[in-house]
């Protein structure tokens, strides 16, 4: 008798969780959620922790959560929420998409790439191309211009406006030393995402100051240091409008 009630509260305890709690831990992951994209992680952090204690294979809380983590500057505890939900469910796209994202940001791409290819194997996620650009920067930082190219491409061929990767294209190709084709990517970037662009008017200015156009690096370069004025980035501008010489 007392083995039997043993083993019943193991089951009990191993967590037969109520439709009612579940609904709970929905609502708490949506708030989180919420708040995730209102730019606050400290509200996000709550919310999703209460969905977690109350629903621990919620494997959306747990995902939001590691990003929450990850946006307030806590790696560590974003890569142990990371790998909760991959235990819960290590094939959804979304997640393996976010964490392989993650290990790109925080400098550690090589292992970043099978995570990603992983995530392009569940064929019901509705962004393949977003794997793709995220693959072509992990190839990037990994040493892998080619790679890196052919991902980003692959993703602008099922999804022509995706800013990241134009962005990433462009870097393939400058790393390459395919200049004239960086350049064009860097226009095309400007042309289709101007929010997203100072990445590119900041190469572009740093490509013409090395070529010796220093009116040309000068143009590029003015919409980084006004743009993003205090930023590394500016820092970087000004470096290469430097290079340019007098005239720059």
């Amino acid at each position: 008798m007392k083995r039997l009630l043993l083993v019943a509260l193991a089951v009990a305890a191993s967590g037969c969780i109520t439709e009612r709690r579940m609904e709970r831990a929905h609502a708490q992951a949506d708030l989180g959620i919420a708040y995730l994209q209102e730019h606050n992680p400290e509200g996000a952090i709550t919310a999703l922790r209460e969905a977690v204690r109350l629903d621990p294979r919620n494997w959306h809380a747990r995902n939001a959560l590691a990003m929450a983590y990850s946006a307030k500057g806590q790696p560590d505890l974003a890569e142990k929420e990371f790998k909760a939900a991959l235990a819960v469910d290590g094939k959804q796209g979304e997640l393996l998409l976010n964490y392989g994202a993650f290990l790109v940001t925080v400098g550690r791409p090589k292992e970043a790439i099978p995570v990603l290819e992983k995530a392009l194997e569940d064929l019901e996620y509705r962004n393949p191309a977003l794997v793709m650009s995220n693959l072509s920067r992990a190839h990037l930082d990994a040493g892998e211009p080619e790679k890196a190219l052919a991902r980003a491409e692959e993703a602008l061929r099922r999804a022509p406006k995706l800013c990241p990767a134009r962005f990433h294209a462009g870097l393939a190709h400058e790393a390459l030393g395919n200049t004239d084709a960086a350049l064009r990517d860097y226009a095309s970037l400007a042309e289709e995402c101007p929010s997203e662009s100072l990445g590119g008017w900041l190469r572009t200015g740093c490509i013409l100051a090395n070529l010796g156009d220093a009116p040309g690096a000068s143009a590029a370069l003015r919409h980084v240091t006004e743009g993003a004025a205090d930023s590394p980035m500016a820092t970087e501008a000004r470096a290469c409008l430097a290079k340019a010489g007098p005239n720059g």
